[in-house]
């Protein structure tokens, strides 16, 4: 009585799965595009941010280097534009100037930390319908071809040829499971490896910080 029930449902066929992979499709773009604004927003000016205060610090002008952060944490906030990983950091050491050399470390990863929350969100998304993707595909050409044979099976004097339509129409979903997948993860590696050289960059300017402050 159970296999029966499953088979009922899985005559249904592979065209449902089709629909549930187009929407993840869909979803798995607007992530993508979602990702790179917000990245792109976030890096713009960073790279002169970082040059200034580099500057300033090593010129022992922390005043000016106080401002810079300060007016470029002010501006993100102002704009609505999305948090790079070391402006709130900089300006956190820079305002903590006679702590020692652990609790300059710990304020530092705190402000990453916190930033770096949001430059990681939903990569998970990315992650999980890059590698589900290609399965869900599967099953559908599982279903389609379960169908094909029950259909051959219900039709007499049917040859190969009707099975072979229903198998071909069956591994549709598994290649576009695949037509998902491929960009989800592709973006994936591009975003995580994105994230990974900010954080460097983050940490070597930290490092950097501390080490003038403690001098």
């Amino acid at each position: 009585m159970l296999s029966q029930l499953f088979l009922g449902i899985s005559l249904i066929g592979a065209e449902w799965v089709l629909y549930f992979l187009v929407l993840l499709s869909i979803f798995s773009v607007a992530v993508i595009f979602e990702r790179a604004l917000f990245y792109r927003s976030a890096a713009r000016g960073l790279a002169e941010f970082r040059g200034q205060i580099r500057v300033f610090a090593a010129e022992q002008k922390w005043a000016d280097a106080i401002q810079v952060a300060k007016s470029r944490v002010a501006e993100t906030q102002k704009d609505g534009r999305a948090r790079d990983l070391e402006s709130e950091m900089a300006l956190v050491l820079l305002t903590h100037p006679k702590a020692s050399v652990d609790i300059l470390g710990e304020v530092a990863h705190d402000a990453v930390s916190r930033a770096r929350l949001g430059w990681e969100s939903r990569l998970a998304v990315l992650a999980t319908i890059g590698s589900n993707a290609p399965f869900i595909g599967l099953f559908g050409t599982v279903l389609g071809i379960m169908k094909a044979f029950h259909d051959l099976s219900q039709q007499v004097g049917a040859g190969a040829q009707t099975v072979t339509a229903g198998i071909s129409e069956a591994l549709v979903a598994t290649a576009v499971g695949l037509f998902v997948a491929i960009p989800a993860v592709v973006a994936f590696n591009l975003f995580q490896r994105r994230v990974k050289v900010a954080l460097g960059e983050a940490e070597a300017l930290k490092s950097f910080l501390v080490g003038k402050l403690s001098q």
